[in-house]
């Protein structure tokens, strides 16, 4: 969306976002790049094997009707000794 949850002042190299509102995800300064799709139509991520070191899923993954298939695929998209970051509200 429009709000990362990165810190400020945090320099992450090339970001890219994925989300469903392009309005937002063109508002969000720390966005090198984004992606508009809905996980939920396709759970496959649009992205090529071990394309990223890190992978952050914030309070977004309780609302995915393939939990574990994204899962898979963000193990498929990270680098070799890459991390996945996953956050959640408390719903």
């Amino acid at each position: 969306s429009w709000v990362s949850h990165y810190p400020k002042d945090w320099k992450g190299g090339n970001v890219v976002g994925l989300g469903m509102n392009a309005d937002e995800l063109k508002q969000n300064p720390q966005l090198s790049s984004y992606v508009v799709k809905d996980l939920n139509s396709d759970p496959t991520l649009p992205f090529d094997d071990a394309s990223f070191d890190v992978v952050t899923c914030v309070v977004s993954i309780d609302y995915l009707n393939k939990p574990l298939q994204i899962a898979k695929e963000i193990g498929r998209v990270l680098r070799p000794g890459g991390e996945c970051i996953i956050s959640m509200s408390n719903r």
